[in-house]
């Protein structure tokens, strides 16, 4: 299902712009002033500390609230069992991730010449992940399906047993689309990792101007690991799980609704 945001395309893309560049010259003048002081402005750690360890705690019940909200709402709604399968696959691969952003934050940003932070480029990393990457994940998964002749988010037999694999789900069938699914994620963020590579100094740019403008270094790190992955997230969780969940299910369910 598109989504059409077309107030936002022909009127306020010129604000938006003129932030960016704004925040982007502030982001520089910051960094300038830091390095001029004889001071580091890469001090937003993504973990290090007490209060690091809480944010990331306080993250993963915002993502489990989530799924748990998605999953009351939806019509037909599967049932808990299939639900959770499911959605483990988003749990182990969105854990994955997680731990790849902050090892590929702290690297970056033991490298960069350029005044980011650890925060700044765990921001960059999970804003790509969560639009690029979706749209790699997805592609990845249907090409897998072809190679491999599986239904994601099927774990019952092959053709009519008449057996309700959903009551009775085969959990081989499930551990095996998780490891499908994890090493689909570990390609996608390889893939995100190049393109960041390809073109560090823009990237660089973009972060700071979008995390630097927060002063306080914890205050930084609530926007970058809470307010930021729960906002992005819920549109990630959302996308993926429409994909990841098996596809016919709902059209049977419509068939029997209408006999």
């Amino acid at each position: 299902q598109p989504f059409l945001v077309p107030n936002l395309l022909s009127e306020g893309m010129t604000p938006v712009v003129t932030f960016l560049a704004s925040a982007g010259s502030m982001g520089d003048a910051a960094a300038g002033a830091a390095r001029a002081h004889g001071e580091s402005p890469a001090g937003c750690q993504v973990l290090g500390d007490m209060f690091g360890f809480i944010v990331q705690g306080v993250l993963f019940g915002i993502v489990m609230c989530t799924m748990l909200t998605k999953w009351w709402f939806e019509n037909p709604r599967r049932q808990f069992t299939t639900f959770a399968l499911d959605s483990s696959k988003q749990v182990v691969g969105a854990g994955a991730i997680h731990v790849m952003n902050m090892l590929c934050a702290i690297t970056f940003a033991k490298h960069a010449t350029h005044g980011s932070d650890e925060c700044a480029w765990y921001w960059v990393n999970i804003m790509i992940d969560t639009t690029f990457g979706v749209v790699v994940c997805y592609g990845l998964l249907k090409l897998t399906e072809l190679l491999f002749g599986y239904d994601s988010g099927h774990y019952g037999k092959s053709g009519g047993t008449g057996i309700d694999w959903e009551s009775s789900p085969d959990y081989k069938k499930w551990a095996w689309q998780i490891c499908v699914w994890c090493v689909i994620t570990g390609i996608m963020k390889l893939v995100v990792v190049l393109m960041m590579l390809a073109a560090p100094e823009f990237w660089v740019k973009v972060s700071v101007a979008a995390t630097h403008w927060i002063v306080d270094h914890q205050t930084r790190l609530i926007f970058v690991m809470v307010v930021t992955p729960t906002v992005m997230n819920i549109f990630q969780f959302c996308v993926q799980d429409s994909f990841l969940k098996y596809q016919k299910l709902a059209t049977a369910t419509e068939g029997k609704a209408e006999v």
